[in-house]
């Protein structure tokens, strides 16, 4: 039982690492438009770590950004497409890939076509609802027109968020996972690690 308690609070601190991890990330690159570590980070702790860590984590980074940057449209498409990420890759951590080769090209086409789906889902979002200080609305209004201008004014933001995690996780995420995978064993009792 003292290892169970142990053990889950290690996850916490993991899950509050993370948290801080996400906050500081993409703050130090927000004056760089799009360019962003946060997919990265997200995919390495849910690859590693796991739901009991990455989904507190998600969460707290998506409350602390409310804090931050106050109420809007956006935190509809944090909420789906972060904690979509996250389910993704608990998933994807749960394949033995043979080689780090193949590991490395399915997780980075994973990444780009999930980064792609963002720009879909933010457009998406932004063109059926709307914020205002008293609250959230929806408007079915010439949705498929709103929706390819909003896309189409995007485009380029969400060109270079794909490249950025395209070169990220080519280059990143097996170098991190192994990190991770290392402090997990020493840090997971024998009996959780497995």
């Amino acid at each position: 039982m003292k290892a169970k308690h142990k053990y889950n609070a290690i996850l916490l601190a993991i899950s509050a690492m993370y948290s801080a991890l996400l906050v500081g990330g993409k703050e130090a690159l927000a004056v760089l438009p799009n360019v962003e570590v946060v997919t990265l980070l997200i995919a390495v702790c849910a690859f590693v770590w796991g739901a009991k860590v990455v989904f507190p984590s998600v969460n707290v980074f998506i409350a602390v950004d409310m804090a931050i940057w106050g109420v809007n449209t956006w935190i509809i498409s944090y909420l789906v497409h972060w904690n979509m990420l996250a389910l993704v890759f608990c998933l994807l951590g749960k394949i033995r890939f043979g080689n780090k080769v193949a590991k490395v090209v399915i997780v980075t086409l994973v990444a780009v076509a999930m980064t792609i789906l963002f720009g879909v889902l933010t457009s998406f979002v932004d063109t059926m609802v709307g914020y205002t200080g008293k609250g959230f609305f929806v408007d079915f209004d010439n949705v498929f027109g709103r929706f390819a201008v909003m896309y189409v004014a995007g485009i380029s933001f969400f060109v270079t968020q794909t490249v950025c995690n395209l070169v990220l996780f080519s280059v990143a995420f097996v170098p991190l996972e192994h990190i991770n995978n290392r402090a997990k064993l020493r840090l997971a009792p024998s009996e959780e690690a497995k």
